[in-house]
Parts: C-alpha cells; structure tokens; sequence
C-alpha cells in the first residue's frame, strides 16, 4: 500500500486528476499492484510559502 506525497503549488483538480492517473498508472506498472492499493496526498502550498535559492517563490 505505497502512499505517494506530493508537494507542489496549488493546483487546479484537473491537473491532479491527471497526475494522480500517470503516477497510479506507473505503480501498477512498475511495482505491480492494483490501482486501489495505491494513494497519492497532494501537500499544496501558496508561492510566498516557498523559497529556492534564498528568494520567494512568490517574488521570482
């Protein structure tokens, strides 16, 4: 039961649903398992709660 966290900037469903179906798809592929054992977490964050390289996500 592998549980798949992501970490990303808020993100419309659309696109998630997507991800969440190639990343599913991959597991069942690839580590051979049933689409239903798989979870994916989204942790979303706003741009001013990020940093790269000392500068806000927010700011660049």
């Amino acid at each position: 039961m592998p549980v798949i966290h992501v970490e990303t900037f808020r993100a419309d469903d659309d696109k998630k649903a997507d991800l969440v179906a190639e990343i599913t798809k991959l597991f069942c592929e690839k580590m051979n398992l049933r689409p239903e054992q798989i979870h994916v977490v989204f942790d979303e964050y706003e741009p001013n709660n990020w940093a790269t390289g000392g500068k806000l996500w927010s700011r660049m």
